[in-house]
Formats: structure tokens, sequence, C-alpha cells
């Protein structure tokens, strides 16, 4: 038993021009950031980044002591 394709108009100019109504459409629907919410946010993101960074090379460097000294 076949299944039939359902993804497609069978007109590629016309599911093009859809496409773009469509996506058009939605991007109307977003709320997007201010300007302070969005530098508020990128400074978050930034230093949870930066605590990410220095847990990590906290981590490291104790666990690389630790190999140097059962190296001895």
């Amino acid at each position: 038993m076949s299944v039939p394709e359902t993804t497609g108009s069978g007109k590629n100019g016309n599911s093009i021009v859809s496409f773009l109504q469509e996506t058009r459409a939605e991007l109307k629907k977003v709320t997007w950031p201010t300007r302070k919410e969005l530098i508020s946010n990128t400074i978050v993101v930034l230093i949870a980044v930066l605590l990410c960074a220095v847990l990590i090379w906290v981590i490291d460097a104790f666990f690389s002591g630790l190999f140097r000294l059962f190296m001895r």
C-alpha cells in the first residue's frame, strides 16, 4: 500500500511564496526583547559562561595536580 506524499503543494513557486508569507506572519507574532532586556540578559549569559569556564579551569587544575602527584 503506497502512502501519498503530503509535504508540498506541487508548485514550487507557490509553495515558496506561501512559506515566506507564513514566515513573515509568524515573525510578527514574536515578542522581541527591549534593548534593556537584551543587554541585561547578555550580561547574565556572559557571567554564567565565565563562571563555568572558571569552574572547569579549577577542576582541571585540581586533577592535573593530583595526576602529577601520583606520577612521582
